[in-house]
């Protein structure tokens, strides 16, 4: 239709909306509504590595559905790990799951990540560790025990073998543990051997007796072990239990310096005998060895002393203590805090695994 403005000029009134290319759709403004934004890929994952915080070591107490040493399987540990997705993107699905089982394979085979680069290791590692101090009293047994609890709480297979015995606890108080010992008698040599056949299936844990490390010393090098754990995919770990006396760090200086980077060393500080490192730390032997060698330090926790004796007179795991009846509600947090602490420490050497 046709229409004259007021200077004379014909214009067009469109009667009906002009059509459209064909092959070409109209574009139009749209908002964003709620189904376009949730076609968004949108992944939240939250991991919980904070074992202390671990529901079994809630103030309620220790559960006890840790797996047993030879147990197999995942562990109840990393089952406690919580991963929440909210939406899962098809386009990339396929390719994460070919990424999470070529993890899972490295994992197992115990790779190392290096520049975001992935290298497995044909053979897994086992570890033989060996709990030392030389000296009696030193709290090589007590330590061996918070050990195997972690173990146990992390669902790690290990074996246990008590070396000690003139007080054999650790055999009394966990079921499976091995008995061995170290002899100068040729004929009896082979009890010790028995720990390096078992960490060809699975790590092991050694609680030694106290002046014992001429004898283990010697086990080691006439066998040549460290030079065949190499070859068997074995490694030593000596976790050295020190008082914080002279002597005692004496006999630790004297192992790190025969064995220098061959094997690992821990300088367990026990903080239940000794609350002031200062005067080791300012040693020259120390200060020697600290700059020559590797080693690492570990601070293991002190528990309070009634609770200390209890659990050794009644011969109890520290988990069966955190709800034991003759341990009052105080005296059993005590237990779950120094339970803590420990399994903290371990963890941050990273050498239990």
């Amino acid at each position: 239709m046709a229409a004259t403005d007021k200077q004379g000029v014909k214009t067009e009134t469109p009667t009906q909306a002009p059509k459209q290319e064909a092959g070409r759709p109209r574009k139009s403004a749209k908002l964003p509504t709620e189904s376009s934004v949730e076609s968004e890929s949108i992944v939240t994952a939250h991991i919980d590595t904070n074992y202390a915080d671990k529901e079994s070591l809630k103030p309620d107490g220790l559960t006890t559905n840790a797996k047993s040493l030879d147990a197999e399987g995942e562990s109840s540990y990393e089952q406690k790990i919580n991963v929440d997705v909210e939406k899962e993107n098809p386009s990339f699905s396929k390719k994460d799951d070919k990424a999470k089982d070529e993890n899972a394979t490295d994992n197992k085979a115990g790779s190392t990540s290096v520049a975001g680069k992935s290298t497995s290791k044909a053979v897994e590692t086992h570890t033989i560790h060996l709990v030392d101090g030389e000296k009696g009293g030193a709290g090589k047994s007590f330590l061996s025990r918070a050990f195997i609890e972690y173990c146990q709480y992390k669902g790690l297979d290990f074996a246990i073998v008590d070396a000690d015995t003139s007080n054999q606890d650790i055999l009394k108080i966990y079921p499976g543990c091995i008995e061995a010992f170290f002899s100068d008698d040729e004929k009896q040599q082979k009890e010790a051997d028995q720990i390096f056949e078992l960490a060809l299936k699975k790590s092991v844990l050694v609680n030694l007796p106290a002046q014992v490390y001429k004898k283990v010393t010697e086990w080691i090098d006439n066998n040549g072990l460290i030079e065949l754990g190499k070859e068997k995919s074995i490694r030593f770990v000596k976790w050295f239990v020190c008082t914080g006396g002279h002597d005692s760090v004496e006999f630790f200086v004297e192992s790190q310096q025969h064995f220098e980077n061959r094997l690992t060393h821990v300088f367990v500080r026990n903080k239940g005998l000794c609350d002031e490192w200062s005067y080791v730390s300012n040693l020259d032997k120390y200060k020697d060895v600290q700059k020559k060698y590797s080693f690492v330090v570990m601070d293991f926790p002190k528990l309070a002393h009634w609770e200390k004796n209890m659990v050794d007179r009644l011969q109890i795991k520290f988990e069966s203590a955190c709800t034991h009846p003759d341990f009052g509600v105080v005296s059993q947090q005590k237990v779950k805090n120094f339970l803590k602490g420990a399994f903290k420490a371990f963890e941050g050497t990273g050498l239990v695994q």
